[in-house]
């Protein structure tokens, strides 16, 4: 299974299939995985081109990649699940639960997005793909997606801003959604000193769910899931997986 490193579990756990930011991999989840290890079962999807898949190319367009994950985690998407998507993996985990509405498929009990900009609007960073090295490397230092300490080592900086560009590439790729309501609950996650997404803006996330929000406001920036507020992050991320949906009709 080229997503999936380990199968997800089949106790009775809900699963949350996580999916990172533009430049993340699955490895930024770890945390998530710890702290709600015996109330849900955390599985992180390994995008193309990092890590372990770091030979696979990286997908041209967003549609294609969507394709491509609604077949291979289909078989997995058989008992109640939920959606994490960060940034860029906001916009990947939303177009795949539509696909799946679209064809009738199960679809996730809830929707759950870190750092992103609802889909109706511009997307955060998206632009800078075709941006010289100097100003995206300038950009990533800005926001916490490039650490100081990493400039010190040339060939590391140039493989994050060849995987970084790709995947802002990716999202630019991908079809303008307008607003309108979906039939799932959604949980956006914001960073409150975050430079790249405003409050109003995760909170433009309603306008995307059942009726059914909550924005959680977290401490910390853009990168608030591996700082201080990691723990804390996890937490809100667990009691939003296992809340029961209020709506009727808000799952298949």
């Amino acid at each position: 299974m080229p997503y999936l490193s380990v199968r997800p579990a089949t106790d009775a756990r809900p699963r949350l299939f996580c999916f990172p930011h533009a430049g993340g991999s699955a490895s930024v989840f770890t945390v998530l995985r710890n702290v709600l290890a015996d109330r849900v079962n955390v599985v992180p999807v390994q995008l193309p081109g990092r890590e372990r898949r770091l030979r696979d190319p990286l997908p041209m367009d967003m549609a294609a990649l969507v394709a491509d994950l609604d077949t291979q985690l289909d078989p997995y998407l058989d008992r109640p699940y939920a959606l994490y998507g960060r940034r860029m993996g906001a916009l990947v985990a939303h177009d795949l639960a539509v696909r799946r509405a679209q064809r009738g498929a199960s679809t996730p009990r809830r929707l759950l997005t870190g750092a992103c900009r609802a889909l109706h609007l511009p997307a955060a960073f998206a632009a800078a793909h075709a941006q010289p090295d100097r100003v995206l490397r300038e950009q990533m230092l800005s926001c916490g997606g490039l650490s100081e300490d990493m400039l010190a080592y040339p060939d590391w900086v140039e493989a994050a801003l060849t995987l970084t560009r790709g995947d802002l590439r990716l999202c630019a790729s991908r079809v303008h959604t307008p607003a309108g309501p979906m039939p799932w609950p959604v949980e956006a996650f914001h960073g409150a000193g975050d430079p790249l997404v405003a409050e109003r803006e995760a909170a433009a996330w309603a306008e995307h769910s059942n009726g059914e929000f909550g924005l959680h406001r977290l401490p910390g920036a853009h990168f608030f899931l591996v700082g201080a507020a990691s723990r804390r992050f996890a937490a809100r991320v667990g009691a939003a997986v296992l809340r029961p949906v209020a709506r009727e009709g808000s799952n298949r």
